[in-house]
């Protein structure tokens, strides 16, 4: 995605982020909240790792999830869904995923 593209996405009530960007030969991708095809999609990033969360009114679906990866991060990094134990799953909206570079 394109620069110009990616700030049409962001969301002007962001949570005070301050955008970073990078780019490789896919596209532009920055830190921030972006809306996207009714699904709302905030990267960050933590100790120099990614993170995107992604939530919608409905559950999201691979393509749907696969699709958001590849546009808002960057391509050279592997990213995980991850299932901790139990005791240990917070997630506080049903219809929220996260992804974490590993």
């Amino acid at each position: 995605m394109r620069k110009q593209e990616l700030e049409k996405l962001r969301d002007p009530d962001q949570l005070g982020i301050n955008p970073e960007y990078r780019e490789d030969k896919y596209g532009t991708y920055s830190t921030g909240v972006f809306k996207y095809k009714g699904m709302y999609v905030l990267v960050t990033k933590d100790n120099d790792k990614w993170y995107l969360s992604v939530s919608a009114k409905y559950p999201l679906g691979y393509q749907q999830i696969k699709e958001v990866r590849y546009l808002f991060l960057p391509n050279d990094m592997e990213v995980a869904q991850i299932f901790p134990p139990r005791e240990e799953f917070v997630n506080l909206h049903t219809t929220c995923y996260h992804l974490f570079e590993l």
